[in-house]
């Protein structure tokens, strides 16, 4: 279960009304990947769950919040997968590393995820606003892709990546990574190893050096131009 209560000790209630909140969330996940989105009702979880419908409405008033609130999860536990992991790669030391370290994470996600990925992909193609929007939780992809470019800018400014236009190339990794994710929602069988394995050999070829790869990559802290990790690993707020 996905239980993040935060803050002081509360009471037993509403204690209990999270770990109920967590548990209408894991169904509807559950309902969704097994039946599909247009048949993951309140009906439909609130059977899977052991409940009333009223019990779900108590929680979630409608579906679309019932759906929010997956959306939220599923991001939440994925940045807890994939954060330590950019980290780990010290970007601002070695970003000419970053391209490997990224889609290494990234597919080992997927990989290791396969259910909250299926839910997320069939939400993601189906739930929309009035105006056929994606709801606005999925802004995180851009976020994602303003990182990338950022780094492999700081890569380009200290001289270990070639010349390219880099969110262009931060662009075309996250949809090939998001295509990766359909493909694997879809097929089960899918080596995601091996096309994570060739999608790394792709982009490191696109982005080394234009005279070819550093012979010993040393830190670039002393760059100007460097910044402290958590600024290009953590998502920015908008102003």
């Amino acid at each position: 279960m996905r239980t993040r209560a935060t803050g002081t000790a509360s009471s037993a209630v509403t204690f209990t009304q999270l770990k109920r909140r967590d548990q209408l969330v894991e169904c509807a996940i559950d309902a969704i990947v097994d039946t599909g989105y247009s048949r993951t009702s309140v009906a439909e979880v609130a059977r899977r769950a052991g409940v009333s419908k009223g019990v779900v409405t108590y929680h979630f008033p409608a579906k679309d919040d019932l759906i929010q609130a997956v959306i939220a999860s599923v991001i939440a536990e994925m940045s807890v997968y994939l954060e330590p992991r950019f980290r780990a790669a010290e970007p601002t030391q070695y970003p000419e590393r970053f391209v490997a370290a990224y889609l290494t994470a990234w597919t080992g996600y997927i990989q290791t995820h396969r259910r909250d990925v299926i839910a997320l992909v069939r939400i993601y193609d189906t739930f929309r606003d009035e105006a056929g929007r994606p709801d606005p939780a999925f802004d995180v992809r851009a976020i994602d892709i303003d990182l990338v470019a950022r780094i492999l800018r700081l890569g380009q400014e200290a001289g270990r990546l070639g010349s390219f236009d880099s969110p262009i190339v931060a662009t075309v990794m996250k949809a090939a990574l998001d295509d990766l994710m359909r493909q694997y929602a879809d097929n089960s069988e899918l080596d995601v190893e091996a096309h994570g394995a060739q999608l790394i050999a792709i982009f490191e070829a696109a982005t080394r050096p234009d005279h070819g790869p550093a012979a010993h990559p040393v830190a670039v802290s002393q760059q100007a131009t460097a910044r402290h990790p958590e600024d290009l690993t953590a998502p920015r707020e908008e102003k």
